[in-house]
């Protein structure tokens, strides 16, 4: 499926972008990042992360109608599945029931578990209905297209280039790409708002 030399299943490609999910969010700034963009903006931080991925693997650059077209299942699924998980689990954490908080905080945790199960079902989706045929470019610009997809993916939910936004994508693009100055991340991300 991606660009690189070995071709990989989606099984393989699904494992692949979540692991790098994982990893990208235990860093503390970006994990504060894409809460801040999820909170403020409605982004789903698991198709964000995939878009980064997608461009940072050689599956290329997306334009807005093929963006639709790669995350309409996965918003579906994260508007109908992955919102009223998550809005119980914060509720339950904000007003356990009394008497019951031990048994409260541990259905939390398990909702939280299925909550996590059901953003790699989002990745996937987002992984299966990716457009194939891209033009990738080359591995040492790959950062361009990781950040292309990334501020397509925001501008859906900010239709202008705010400043928490590009900073959230700096944050996530500059640990995901730490030999790019960041500067030249904020520019390629910003100029996604431009083009329109």
């Amino acid at each position: 499926m991606s660009a690189d030399s070995k071709p990989y299943t989606v099984d393989e490609e699904a494992l692949r972008l979540w692991e790098f999910a994982l990893a990208l969010y235990e860093v503390d700034a970006v994990k504060q990042a894409c809460l801040s963009v999820q909170a403020r903006y409605g982004l789903s931080v698991s198709l964000l992360l995939g878009a980064v991925w997608v461009g940072a693997n050689g599956y290329g650059r997306l334009g807005a109608t093929e963006l639709e077209t790669a995350i309409r299942r996965g918003m579906e699924w994260h508007r109908e599945i992955i919102e009223p998980l998550r809005a119980l689990r914060q509720r339950l954490r904000q007003h356990p029931l009394q008497g019951q908080e031990r048994r409260t905080e541990k259905l939390r945790h398990r909702l939280l578990e299925q909550e996590l199960e059901a953003e790699r079902i989002e990745q996937r989706l987002f992984l299966e209905d990716f457009p194939p045929g891209r033009v990738a470019a080359p591995v040492q610009e790959r950062w361009r297209d990781a950040a292309v997809n990334a501020a397509l993916l925001t501008r859906k939910s900010c239709p202008q280039p705010e400043p928490q936004a590009l900073e959230a994508l700096g944050c996530i693009l500059q640990t995901t790409f730490p030999g790019i100055s960041a500067t030249g991340l904020a520019r390629e991300a910003e100029a996604v708002w431009r083009v329109g």
